[in-house]
């Protein structure tokens, strides 16, 4: 990279210039401030050390300047010289510059004029043609308007001529056409023939809707219809209808006739709230479903696309146009208490499920999937949908069923119950109650799905916690145990069940998008807390029955009592103790058997006898410890008397082998109860230390 160098320093004919307090690239700055550049050389000289190096600066500049105009004197001297001249080379050329551009001017000039010129031709053929044209529309007009004069004439002795008609409806739209070219032009007695025209168009409408009556009239009597009655001959008559009415672009008014001719009617006839009341919602609605293939059959053969052999007329739909509007006006005169029930959920959800089974099956009567997208457009459907308001149920529903759980369980939730589920707690029979209600077709809504799905982790989650929170304190209550018992038996059967709820159930009517990962993940971690209850119940379990038992253990301390100093016999039996120590587990197991499950019964038993045969070793070792001290001792003191140290081989039986004998009967006793149980006297690792115990004491001797 090659050093910078100031473009002042070129021109300095110094080798070597001093040294300044001063940076001279400074100088160079876009951003050069003196009052900045003053501050910072005060910061390393003094003024007058400043104003020196500035004049000496100053200087040098001077001289490179000269320096420089001297050397470059020569070029600029050159410069001038090759000016001389120049101008008079410059007025040459002016010169046929100019007429160019005066030539140039009478082209443009020339252009314009032909340009107007052809513009006005242009405007003056166009205003021809547009006169032609619309003589060609007036003289349409008039040939249109005397046609249809003619054919009316000759309707008048025929008036259910529909080929007429149809013929009538042809000249008409063409004279429609004709006449919407030339509204905006100003031309004589035009506003007669527009009066014409409109009378025209009445008389047309009124003979096509007679027409059009009298072919369904034949479908209709005292407002009950019939399917099909219409005569296959007639039914090209009524396809000539609906094409005149489309051809005059008037479907809108053949469906309004039909609507006010044929639906209102029946409707007015049919939903009223007597009917409602008598016959019942659900019934109604199937009536209104009847009446659209009954009555409306013919029509929606001839404009919906679902028939091969007929043409189709497009451009009606007399479902979501006709039928629809007066389903809406109906129901208006139903008492909105009734069919809105919001007071009673268990009517609102009868209604709802009803309305929402009709509007499934009214939209598969539509038939093609644009009328149904029309119909979900528009705003009564929705007003309709909305007046069902789910929220409001759903917090009803709310109340009945957390705020009946709720009350169950601050009653007294371990309270046993006789009920048709295989549950004991009054607790666990509300909570399955409460479950299966959320998800019953008489509550559960599709549209609610969600909701329920959060009240069903709340309720396991509540479930879970009172279990928790209760147990506790219910285990040291009359028959805690017992209760606790019922319980652990509950949430083992719930275990199964609610699995299989979960599957057959909940994630059946959850089929909505990709629901089944999260509810999964969600029911799995309620469903982990309420798993743990049975283990903390059967270690409070565990925990009673220990302190039980062990009252009776107290005993073994005082069997050297019995023995020492008392000439008993060598014992044969084994202590009373022995037989009440399992009484409580015994008891508990006799009386849990129907309830407690016997993977739990095992469970609790081992753990139990496991605990107090360990208490055993420690008792009879803290006995067999003494004995052995005091046995020293003696043997000491006998020394001491020059006696014999033993009277075993004497055939004598001291108070001490009495005691070593009464533990070995007890823990042999120990065992013969233990094997009548369940257990497996292998797998007590605490009765194999006892017997070790004694052998080794049996070996001391």
């Amino acid at each position: 990279m090659s050093e910078y160098i100031n473009p002042i320093d070129i021109h300095l004919k110094v080798k070597s210039l001093p040294t300044l307090c001063f940076n001279k690239d400074d100088f160079l700055s876009d951003n050069f401030c003196i009052d900045r550049f003053i501050s910072e050389c005060r910061k390393h000289a003094l003024l007058d050390t400043m104003r020196d190096d500035l004049n000496m600066y100053h200087k040098m500049l001077c001289t490179a300047m000269i320096e420089l105009l001297n050397k470059d004197y020569t070029d600029f001297v050159n410069l001038s010289s090759n000016l001389a001249g120049l101008d008079k080379s410059l007025k040459k050329l002016s010169l046929p510059l100019q007429a160019l551009k005066t030539e140039i001017e009478v082209t443009k000039k020339t252009l314009d004029e032909t340009l107007h010129t052809v513009t006005k031709m242009c405007f003056e053929r166009v205003l021809n043609h547009d006169a032609k044209v619309l003589v060609h529309h007036l003289l349409t007009i008039e040939d249109g308007l005397e046609n249809i004069r003619l054919m009316t004439s000759e309707k008048d002795q025929n008036p259910h001529d529909i080929q007429i008609l149809e013929r009538v409806a042809f000249t008409f739209n063409n004279v429609q056409y004709h006449m919407h070219k030339t509204k905006n032009h100003t031309i004589k007695n035009y506003a007669l023939k527009e009066e014409i025209f409109s009378n025209v168009a009445k008389n047309l409408e009124q003979n096509l809707q007679d027409v059009f009556l009298s072919l369904l009239s034949q479908n209709f009597s005292s407002g009950v219809f019939s399917n099909n009655l219409i005569h296959p001959n007639q039914i090209e008559n009524l396809q000539k209808i609906l094409r005149v009415y489309s051809v005059i672009s008037k479907e809108k008014e053949l469906e309004n006739v039909f609507q006010i001719s044929v639906v209102r009617p029946f409707m007015q006839k049919l939903v009223t709230q007597t009917n409602v009341t008598k016959l019942g919602f659900e019934k109604v609605l199937q009536e209104i479903l009847n009446f659209i293939p009954n009555a409306c059959c013919d029509v929606l053969k001839l404009t919906k696309g679902i028939n091969k052999d007929i043409e189709i007329i497009l451009g009606y739909d007399f479902l979501v146009n006709a039928v629809w509007p007066e389903i809406m006006n109906a129901f208006e005169l139903i008492s909105p208490v009734y069919l809105y029930s919001l007071g009673d959920p268990q009517q609102f959800h009868q209604n709802y499920c009803s309305v929402m089974k009709f509007l499934d099956e009214f939209e598969h009567l539509c038939e093609v999937q644009s009328s149904v997208v029309k119909l979900r457009k528009l705003s009564s459907y929705k007003d309709f949908i909305k007046k069902f308001n789910l929220d409001v149920y759903f917090q009803i529903r709310f109340q009945e069923i957390a705020g009946r759980f709720e009350l169950d369980l601050l009653e007294d939730g371990f309270v046993c119950v006789e009920s048709s589920d295989p549950y004991i707690l009054k607790a666990t029979v509300s909570f399955w109650c409460c479950l299966n209600l959320c998800w019953s077709d008489t509550v559960f809504l599709p549209l609610l799905g969600k909701e329920f799905w959060k009240l069903t982790i709340q309720l396991i989650s509540r479930y879970s916690v009172w279990a928790t929170s209760c147990i506790k304190e219910i285990i040291y209550k009359e028959n805690g145990t017992l209760k606790l018992t019922s319980l652990i038996k509950d949430i083992e059967t719930l275990k199964p069940e609610m699995k299989r709820f979960f599957l057959e159930i909940i994630q059946q009517k959850l089929c909505y998008g990709k629901v089944y990962d999260s509810t999964e993940h969600a029911f799995q971690d309620v469903e982990k807390s309420l798993h743990e209850i049975p283990a903390i119940a059967a270690k409070l379990i565990i925990k009673v029955l220990i302190e039980k038992c062990s009252v009776h253990l107290k005993l073994i301390s005082s069997i050297p009592q019995r023995f020492r100093k008392t000439n008993r016999e060598i014992p044969s039996k084994p202590s009373p103790y022995v037989s009440q120590v399992l009484n409580p587990l015994t008891d508990f197991l006799l009386e849990t058997h129907s309830i407690l499950p016997s993977e739990w019964q095992y469970k609790i038993e081992s753990q139990v006898t496991d605990a107090i045969m360990k208490k055993c070793v420690t008792l009879m070792q803290d006995v067999l410890t003494s004995i052995k001290k005091m046995e020293d001792s003696l043997k000491i003191l006998k020394r001491a008397r020059d006696k014999s140290t033993g009277q075993f081989s004497h055939g004598f039986v001291t108070d001490d082998d009495k005691i070593r004998r009464q533990l070995a009967i007890d823990v042999a006793h120990f065992e013969e109860l233990i094997q009548k149980s369940n257990l497996h006297t292998s797998a007590l690792k605490s009765l194999s230390e006892l017997r070790g115990l004694i052998a080794s004491t049996e070996r001391e001797r």
